[in-house]
């Protein structure tokens, strides 16, 4: 089959199309044709050697949507209900430390194996089971966000971003998202939206709303210290603050952060890792999105971008779009 794969790490240079064998299969396991694969932030940066724990030769890419080709319970006898269905994934170590999406077909475990939502194509699913999946375990897991709180997005036009603001809708929080522009965006209704024009323009716009000390969380899905420090600032006092961070923009990772704020608000701070969730964890989320997606609860993505996997040109392309976050459209490969 073909593949995209990285011998070694360390540049985009790095990743080529190559024939490798197909998958075999091993009791409990199902053999998926890739019909998509969703490109992320975190695929760019294991090709590249940011993330430490990845190994080489490796075949990148964590998200996908496909069809089963072939699926074994646990004995090894061939699951007929599986066989043919349209499945979605996501997560886990794939493509880190085992080999991953970026490929005609790819190896699952079939206890996670999850059926794609009906009303979306493979290139709008698989593009939106990662974000989906950090947006979920940020709101969910770490922030624990409820009806009433009032939540702050930086960088809610994102994948994780809007994501997020979907389901801090769904559980009744009032919703504020920054913006590097507004010029050509429409947010969405329930997304209160601050432009930032300044290094004051969150602390500003929410001291116009009369909320100067009451946001309960802070959701940072963009990484730069100039809008993270000015979110704190509005941030409540009372001991009961959340902060989640997910990205840092910087090469090395750093930048700093207002201790004195942080500690005088008495907020709690936590990150969020996209594979903390086991395979069981992970099914059962996207059985639950697949159905609010289908029932229209949950909107999918209005546009997203196909690249030929073959091309080996616009995938590296696609990559470095991804992770310098110059892309809003998101990039699908397509084997």
């Amino acid at each position: 089959m073909q593949a995209l794969r990285f011998e070694k790490t360390g540049s985009l240079d790095n990743l080529s199309l190559v024939e490798i064998e197909k998958p075999s299969l091993a009791p409990g396991e199902a053999l998926v044709r890739v019909r998509a694969a969703g490109i992320n932030g975190s695929d760019a940066a294991a090709i590249l050697g940011i993330l430490p724990f990845v190994t080489a030769p490796r075949t990148p890419g964590r998200d996908f949507s496909g069809e089963v080709v072939e699926a074994l319970d646990n004995t090894g006898v061939t699951l007929q209900e599986w066989t043919g269905a349209d499945v979605w994934g996501t997560g886990s170590e794939r493509g880190f430390t085992s080999d991953g999406t970026f490929a005609e077909f790819v190896k699952v475990p079939v206890m996670a194996l999850s059926r794609k939502p009906k009303t979306l194509g493979h290139t709008e699913a698989a593009s939106m089971t990662l974000p989906w999946l950090c947006a979920w375990i940020t709101v969910d897991t770490l922030a624990n966000i409820k009806k009433g709180d009032n939540v702050i997005i930086i960088g809610a036009r994102g994948g994780i971003g809007s994501a997020a603001a979907q389901l801090c809708k769904d559980r009744g929080a009032r919703i504020f998202g920054t913006y590097s522009s507004l010029a050509k965006v429409t947010p969405p209704s329930y997304v209160t939206p601050i432009e930032l024009t300044s290094g004051t323009a969150i602390r500003e716009a929410i001291a116009r709303e009369g909320l100067q000390n009451k946001i309960d969380v802070l959701l940072d899905c963009a990484g730069y210290e100039t809008p993270f420090n000015d979110a704190l600032f509005t941030m409540t006092p009372k001991g009961t603050g959340r902060v989640v961070v997910m990205a840092a923009h910087a090469k090395d990772g750093l930048f700093p952060i207002n201790m004195r704020t942080f500690y005088t608000k008495a907020l709690t701070m936590k990150g969020m890792k996209s594979s903390m969730l086991d395979s069981g964890e992970i099914k059962a989320f996207l059985d639950d999105l697949s159905s609010k997606i289908d029932s229209g609860a949950f909107e999918g993505p209005k546009e997203v971008k196909p690249v030929n996997m073959e091309d080996i040109d616009a995938v590296r392309a696609a990559l470095q779009e991804i992770l310098t976050r110059a892309a809003h459209v998101r990039p699908v490969i397509v084997p």
